[in-house]
């Protein structure tokens, strides 16, 4: 059998950032982002699980986010553009 250490660190940090960084593959959390707390092998899939679990278990989160709405982008024809010289004919 393998023992394993475990242990626990507290970090307080006020007002902090929180960002998935795919280059390192990890949560990091930050104030000023010089000095960053990073926890490595966290995936985007284990974050998007914990995002739905904040949703699942705290409603009145949920009903904070704000909707973000997507813009139309719907094309316009292309018209022939218009000289302003009339030709002569």
């Amino acid at each position: 059998m393998t023992l394993s250490f475990e242990t626990t660190h507290e970090y307080y940090i006020k007002d902090p950032a929180m960002f998935y960084c795919q280059e390192h593959n990890c949560l990091c959390v930050t104030q000023d982002y010089e000095d960053t707390l990073r926890v490595t092998g966290v995936s985007d899939q284990a974050i998007i699980k914990f995002v739905n679990g904040l949703i699942k278990h705290h409603p009145e989160l949920a009903a904070s986010f704000e909707e973000v709405k997507q813009v139309d982008t719907k094309t316009t024809r292309n018209k022939k553009a218009q000289s302003p010289i009339k030709s002569v004919a």
